[in-house]
């Protein structure tokens, strides 16, 4: 299973997808849904039973393409339903520039990270002036690591996820990376799978209670902050500035 965008190979029992979208694997329609098959692929795969998350170029990705209109339709498919319908485990392997869309793919799509020392992590949703969620990241870092990651928008070097525990592994650089992503890949490989199913569902799903709390006020969410982003004269100057390579000039409305 290949496509020119992404990059689909089961070898001994482990499925490596590459991000294959250049110059910046910005997720784009193709990207996506090229993720979403290759997700429902791995997820029914009895010949896999890990797979690993890496990508082509100098770095891993820049986020949303959001030259496309209804991009948010497509961006869905790039995250997998890791510890719903995906209960195998999923390794990050990342370098370069980690953004927005691609940094939530790494966050909330896998199991266990591994980056280069020159990875730079950024979500910079509130540059641009849009954000799809505002529940999903909570528990990957403290809460004021998180809060100040979030608002400023400023990146987070590869040793400093490291330090805060978004990152599990920090590596010298790509060659490297892919050695011990594939090293950790098979010793999950060989260990009982039925067992590590039973690990990551009850994992995911203790974690999953505090999202159901939450989810309660997830519509009132998106009408008080979501929405408003969406229609809001700041996302449209957001992405006009993006094209036009300059600073945006946010209104506030």
């Amino acid at each position: 299973m290949a496509n020119k965008v992404l990059l689909y190979e089961v070898k001994d029992g482990i499925t490596y997808l590459t991000l294959n979208n250049p110059p910046r694997n910005l997720l784009d329609p193709a990207l996506c849904n090229a993720l979403g098959e290759a997700w429902a692929h791995f997820a029914e795969d009895t010949n896999s039973r890990v797979a690993i998350l890496s990508a082509h170029g100098p770095d891993f990705s820049f986020g949303a393409d959001l030259r496309h209109r209804g991009l948010l339709s497509d961006l869905r498919k790039a995250f997998p339903p890791n510890g719903t319908k995906i209960l195998k485990p999923i390794i990050g392997a990342v370098h370069g520039t980690v953004a927005g869309s691609g940094f939530g793919v790494v966050t909330y799509g896998t199991d266990i990270t591994y980056a280069t020392q020159d990875t730079q992590f950024i979500f910079g949703e509130a540059w641009v002036g849009i954000v799809g969620s505002v529940i999903e990241y909570a528990p990957y870092m403290p809460f004021k690591v998180a809060m100040e990651f979030y608002l400023s928008g400023q990146p987070m070097s590869g040793q400093r996820a490291y330090e805060v525990g978004l990152v599990n592994h920090l590596v010298k650089d790509k060659e490297e990376l892919m050695t011990e992503a594939v090293k950790m890949a098979e010793i999950l490989r060989d260990n009982a799978p039925l067992t590590l199913r039973a690990i990551k569902y009850g994992h995911y799903k203790n974690m999953e209670s505090a999202g159901r709390r939450a989810m309660r006020q997830a519509q009132e969410e998106f009408e008080a902050f979501i929405k408003p982003q969406l229609e809001s004269e700041d996302l449209q100057e957001g992405i006009a500035a993006l094209r036009e390579k300059r600073k945006p000039k946010f209104k506030g409305r």
